[in-house]
């Protein structure tokens, strides 16, 4: 039995709260535990030695760095460049340290010299590194072999130590672990199965063997066994689907939470992998129920810190309307934006500046968690900034904070009881149900960088991990976990794109059924996620008591009512907006523009081509679509010149532009806006600008279905305005740079006045319409159920 003079150790900070909960239950008294991190920590010190954090080794590998062509093995020099990639270098030397494996032993065994120049480069890189942190009286990983020593004042306050080992000990930390077995009693808890032999190998070059499939405590001192049984997988409920969507994997995710529930799990009980942590974003918008408890903390990029760091990156990186449109959304001080960024963007920045960049960060932002975990970064980031001589720019140095914030994570308060974790959070944990989702191929195995420098070979000559003993290593994680549940719930996507990952043919293949290997399941569950948003088309009769001759009409809203009496319903009396999120942009918008630009064009005291180019040349969009759209119809703008000066050698006037009327006509209100009203000798011409490619006038045949009555509107209303009958309508269309006169004009104005006669109402039925194509580009064709 454990008691107080037993140091227990685990894998992790998880797993040690999971014995802890466990223990409170069988009420016993605590052995002192630590995580195993804290362990060799505690139990190895260095005399008159400090031990670096991760900024100081980082700028120890710049200055170890500083006169090696970098290039050659495809790492760049420049700072922040190097912030980013020096990792890779470090990662490459820390395993050889962890292993005990030096760079001389890499060349005798490359013997086609393939890697030879960069390992010269490598090794070369080490010893100025190794160098530096002697100068420096400094202990890194890379050098504890030689300085560390055991701390057997902290090992003396213990009888014996007991170490639940679940995963991999390096060479290094083997021989730790054996030097410790000699000054006190050492027991080690593990695992043998087929996917750990990597790890086990280390045991058997102390001439202990073991079994697959068992769990073994063995007294490691004496190098005895104490105790040993057999592995049975406690699995009574497999469940796997695939879904041809990930986002419908969380409506499978709930369901499983359910049934367990059901069948007496606890949810404390339950927990949800994720092989990619980045899901927990879109299952955080869907835990209506709050469901879900975040191990892993909650990503910053909604807080209002994260929104204006971002927004200040892309304001002056990128020159869009947008992102100029962002800075007035979040309230920022223009002034501040253009003295502390804009003007020193592209200069060598100084600490000063750094300063007051940071606390004007920190003065907009309120979360005190935010704050802290923000000031931590800065800390670290003015290390290296300012520890050594560097030309920094502030555009470099503010692109390497916004990286360094974005990995920021929050602790997640809102304590729901069903535990998501990451992979190598379950280690040494149980639960009674295990769910694990995007079981596919690009993210199980996870990749690892450290093999960038060294081939498989070569590796396995030298007795290094390879990329096989690190996916067996993840089997491992994911089989231990699996097994010792009572129900699992596996899900993952197939479509074209994506497949089951391979690790599912060798962890669970009798589990899959091959007979329904193509089948998704998003249809069986897509009602858990969806069926508060479902949309409850409403297709009764819409009658109202109404008279509509008291309402305003526009051409519009009377082109709109003829077409579609429960589309004017919607749009005019219901309020309902239009809403359509496409990108494309919409008819009118084009228009706007171009009237606006002539508009502005007429107003000048001189008409030249020079003038119109530049006024349409300065408009400023920011939809990627319409300013392609606005190139196109700029292609045309001389010819609409050139038909301008041909029309102008008469004796044309223009007399209005975006010419707004508002009066009664036959007891009916109408309303509008002329584009252009000119005058030639005595006749009125009313011109209506258009950009439609499909622009078409009525004719004898087809002006009695029409519904476009504009310019019968423009018609009436400049008669209103200048007391006069003669007068002309044109449809300007800018496409084919023609005018279009209304041919028809007095007979539709006879009909609009049939058409006004009819609106003198009592009840009106808002029906929908009959003829279908008008339903095809109306944005309320969803609420009708008409798509």
């Amino acid at each position: 039995m454990l008691n107080n003079t037993t140091l227990v150790v685990f894998p992790s900070s998880r797993s040690i709260r999971d014995y802890i909960s466990k223990s409170q239950v069988e009420n016993t008294l605590l052995p002192s535990i630590v995580s195993i991190d804290e362990f060799f920590k505690k139990v190895l010190y260095f005399k008159n030695k400090k031990y670096i954090d991760e900024e100081e080794r980082f700028l120890y590998l710049r200055e170890a760095v500083c006169d090696i062509e970098l290039h050659k093995l495809g790492i760049s020099s420049t700072f922040t460049a190097f912030l980013k990639q020096s990792d890779y270098i470090y990662r490459f030397f820390l395993e050889l340290a962890s292993e005990k494996v030096d760079i001389d032993t890499l060349l005798k065994y490359d013997t086609y010299e393939y890697y030879t120049e960069h390992l010269q480069i490598l090794k070369k890189i080490k010893k100025n590194y190794l160098n530096i942190l002697d100068f420096n009286n400094a202990i890194d990983k890379l050098n504890i072999d030689k300085y560390a020593i055991l701390n057997t004042e902290y090992i003396n306050k213990f009888l014996d130590i007991e170490i639940y080992f679940e995963g991999y000990f390096t060479k290094q930390e083997f021989d730790f672990i054996e030097m410790i077995s000699k000054k006190i009693l050492l027991k080690i808890n593990f695992i043998s199965t087929k996917y750990n032999q990597k790890s086990i190998e280390k045991f058997s070059n102390v001439n202990m063997s073991f079994n697959l499939d068992c769990e073994y405590k063995i007294d490691f001192t004496n190098k005895t066994f104490l105790e040993s049984k057999k592995i049975i997988s406690q699995v009574k409920n497999f469940d796997i689907k695939a879904f041809s969507s990930r986002i419908n994997q969380i409506a499978y995710i709930k369901t499983s939470i359910v049934n367990s529930i059901s069948n007496g799990i606890e949810a404390s009980k339950i927990v949800l992998v994720l092989p990619d942590e980045k899901f927990v974003n879109l299952l955080k918008l869907f835990d209506y129920e709050k469901y879900f408890n975040f191990a892993m903390g909650l990503d910053i990029f909604n807080t209002k810190l994260y929104k204006i760091i971002e927004a200040i990156y892309l304001f002056i990186s990128q020159d869009e309307i947008k992102n100029k449109n962002n800075i007035e959304f979040l309230n920022l001080d223009m002034n501040i934006i253009n003295n502390l960024f804009v003007q020193n963007w592209n200069k060598v920045f100084s600490i000063k500046i750094f300063k007051e960049i940071c606390q004007y960060f920190i003065s907009l932002e309120t979360n005190k968690e935010l704050i802290q975990k923000f000031s931590e970064i800065i800390y670290k980031l003015n290390k290296i900034f300012f520890s050594i001589k560097n030309t920094i720019l502030l555009k470099d140095a503010y692109k390497i904070l916004f990286e360094q914030i974005s990995t920021i994570t929050l602790d997640d308060i809102s304590s729901g009881k069903i535990t998501v974790l990451g992979l190598l959070e379950c280690r040494k944990v149980s639960f009674d149900t295990v769910i694990i989702c995007d079981f596919n191929e690009h993210l199980i195995p996870k990749r690892n960088i450290k093999d960038k420098f060294l081939s498989t070979s070569l590796k396995q000559a030298v007795k290094l991990p390879t990329s096989y003993d690190r996916e067996n290593l993840q089997k491992y994680y994911y089989d231990r976990l699996i097994n010792q549940a009572k129900e699992v719930y596996i899900s993952y996507v197939k479509n074209d794109t994506n497949q089951i990952s391979r690790f599912a043919n060798e962890l669970f293949s009798k589990h899959i059924d091959s007979s329904n290997d193509d089948q998704a399941y998003d249809d069986n569950y897509r009602h858990i996620l969806y069926t508060q948003h479902n949309l409850h088309h409403f297709n009764k009769d819409i009658i109202l008591d109404i008279d509509l001759s008291q309402n305003i009409w526009s051409a519009s809203s009377l082109k709109y009512f003829l077409q579609c009496k429960r589309k004017y319903y919607l749009k005019y009396i219901a309020n309902i907006k239009e809403h359509d999120i496409s990108l494309k942009p919409k008819a009118y918008e084009l228009g706007n523009i171009v009237h606006k630009a002539l508009e502005l064009y007429y107003k000048q005291d001189i008409l030249t081509f020079e003038k119109l180019k530049q006024i349409f040349d300065n408009i400023e969009v920011d939809n990627t679509f319409l300013i392609l759209d606005l190139e196109v119809f700029k292609k045309n703008l001389y010819n609409f010149f050139l038909h301008e000066e041909n029309l102008f050698k008469q004796r044309r006037l223009i007399l209005n532009l975006e010419k707004s009327f508002s009066f009664k006509y036959k007891n009916i209100k109408l309303k509008g806006t002329i584009d252009r009203i000119d005058k030639v000798d005595n006749t009125y011409e009313v011109i209506d600008y258009k950009t439609s490619n499909s622009l078409k006038v009525d004719t004898k045949r087809t002006y009695e279905k029409s519904s476009d009555f504009q310019l019968e509107f423009y018609y009436i209303a400049t008669s209103y305005m200048y007391k006069t009958k003669d007068i002309k309508a044109y449809y300007y269309d800018l496409n084919n740079i023609k005018l279009l006169e209304e041919i028809q004009l007095d007979v539709k104005i006879d009909l609009l006045e049939k058409i006004f006669e009819e609106l003198k109402t009592k009840k009106v039925n808002f029906n929908k319409c009959e003829d279908r194509m008008q339903c095809m580009y109306c944005s309320y064709i969803h609420i009708c159920n008409r798509n």
